[in-house]
């Protein structure tokens, strides 16, 4: 009992902040391939198409290239990639915009729980054609935490993260401008293919942008 009115007093201002910041709904559908080259490089392909309850139903696309190093006995990664975007903008328009980022991550295990931390910077390229841009191109950091959990014997691996985002450049300020909370599984479906789904809320800080709530499901291979 006390459990449960803890959370219902954690979460209270989260949903009292939805309630006043427009909020849509959204799905999430990515498939990524993975390949080893060597012993501790890997590189990776991706596709992520966000669907939303806008005028159109389109949110945006984005194909991403990269590189990974990963040393340390596998706890350290550091990576480089690059993103071509495709989006419905803030002025009702279809954007393409060029992204790239540099990774920088780290997990420690505990027992059957294993926690992360991955930070990144990123810039964005926007089109000045298809909207007014004072910061052009805009960068941003960001830092990610999480926490899994391995069930022995169970093909399955729940996990609960929490994404900030803070702007680099803006002359107003570099502030905190968007978090995004995140909780879903894993599966393995055998040595090569991968599962996720996950529920997601992106908590935007301005009011320009609307919240989004997003179920996604993740498809990857990896060999």
């Amino acid at each position: 009992m006390k459990q449960t009115i803890l959370t219902i007093l954690l979460l209270t201002p989260l949903w009292l902040a939805a309630q006043a910041h427009r909020t849509n709904v959204g799905i999430s559908l990515s498939a990524e391939l993975q390949k080893s080259v060597g012993r501790n490089w890997s590189v990776s392909l991706e596709e992520e198409v966000r669907l939303v309850n806008n005028e159109t139903g389109f949110d945006r696309s984005a194909t991403a290239i990269g590189v990974d190093y990963t040393f340390l006995n596998n706890q350290l990664k550091v990576g480089a990639y690059y993103a071509f975007i495709y989006l419905y903008n803030s002025n009702h328009y279809y954007e393409p915009r060029q992204r790239y980022y540099l990774n920088l991550a780290y997990k420690q295990p505990v027992s059957q729980f294993t926690f992360s931390w991955r930070g990144r910077v990123q810039g964005t390229h926007r089109d000045e054609a298809r909207g007014d841009y004072k910061i052009n191109p805009k960068y941003v950091m960001k830092n990610k935490l999480e926490v899994d959990y391995t069930i022995w014997g169970k093909p399955w691996k729940p996990y609960l993260s929490c994404d900030l985002s803070t702007e680099l450049n803006d002359y107003l300020g570099n502030d905190l401008t968007r978090l995004r909370y995140q909780g879903g599984t894993g599966w393995r479906l055998n040595r090569t293919d991968y599962v996720e789904l996950f529920l997601r809320y992106d908590h935007h800080l301005n009011w320009k942008d609307a919240n989004v709530v997003s179920l996604g499901l993740g498809y990857k291979v990896k060999w």
